[in-house]
């Protein structure tokens, strides 16, 4: 049995997460200016060095700015925000997207990966094809599994749709699916429970028909009718 190596967080993580839940929270506001880092070291009893360390990283995830006279003052996460900032308010939420935060991904993903199947379909090789071709096999073959796992078809699907935007050839669509794979896999998760395990590889297969046949506008369509499909299934659960 391998259970791996469990991390305990330091006293600078745990003072970055306290201070990420005094302004998600609203208790700091977007101007309000934070004691000095002695104060904060007094406050806090942790080094000033790791007062130090911490501020460094807030700033760096967009939830404050450090000017020489003002010193530290939260910033509007909104306009100074990375993935960071993303993770930071989803961990505030308990590990999930509130419905504003759902949608606006999925606004995402029709962006980027809805480029990524135009460019596929409108110039692809036979080996692209026979790439995403392979994933679907194994998809294939794992649904045959009386027992199949839902985290090995949803890892099926996330390479899918990865091997989508890599073969479109932008650098960037490939890799920005990967900065936001633990969110995407959650939807595919998801997805699998709303919509079941076959029914979503056969919309993949839908996809590859749209890419072999050329049909960039048909392969987009497809793609924004599902994601609707998906956040309709979700608002409904929530009312």
């Amino acid at each position: 049995m391998e259970i791996g190596v469990i991390e305990v967080p330091t006293k600078k993580d745990m003072f970055v997460m306290k201070m990420e839940e005094q302004i998600l929270s609203g208790k700091l506001r977007a101007g309000d200016s934070l004691p000095s880092e002695r104060q904060l070291q007094e406050e806090t009893r942790i080094s000033k060095t790791m007062i130090h360390q911490g501020l460094v990283e807030l700033e760096q995830k967009g939830f404050i700015e450090v000017t020489p006279r003002r010193g530290a003052v939260v910033a509007n996460y909104e306009e100074t925000g990375t993935m960071e900032t993303l993770n930071a308010l989803i961990r505030m939420n308990g590990g999930n997207m509130t419905r504003k935060q759902t949608h606006s991904f999925m606004e995402a993903r029709i962006a980027i990966e809805g480029s990524a199947l135009r460019r596929l379909a409108e110039n692809h090789t036979d080996g692209d094809i026979a790439y995403l071709e392979g994933i679907l096999a194994q998809a294939d073959a794992l649904l045959e599994k009386s027992d199949h796992s839902d985290a090995a078809l949803a890892e099926l699907l996330f390479r899918y749709h990865r091997g989508i935007c890599v073969r479109s050839k932008n650098e960037f669509f490939p890799l920005l699916l990967n900065e936001f794979k633990p969110i995407i896999m959650e939807f595919w998760l998801r997805s699998i429970a709303l919509f079941g395990a076959e029914s979503n590889v056969h919309l993949s297969k839908r996809y590859l028909d749209f890419i072999r046949s050329g049909d960039a506008d048909g392969a987009f369509k497809r793609l924004q009718r599902s994601v609707n499909e998906y956040l309709n299934c979700l608002d409904e659960q929530l009312r």
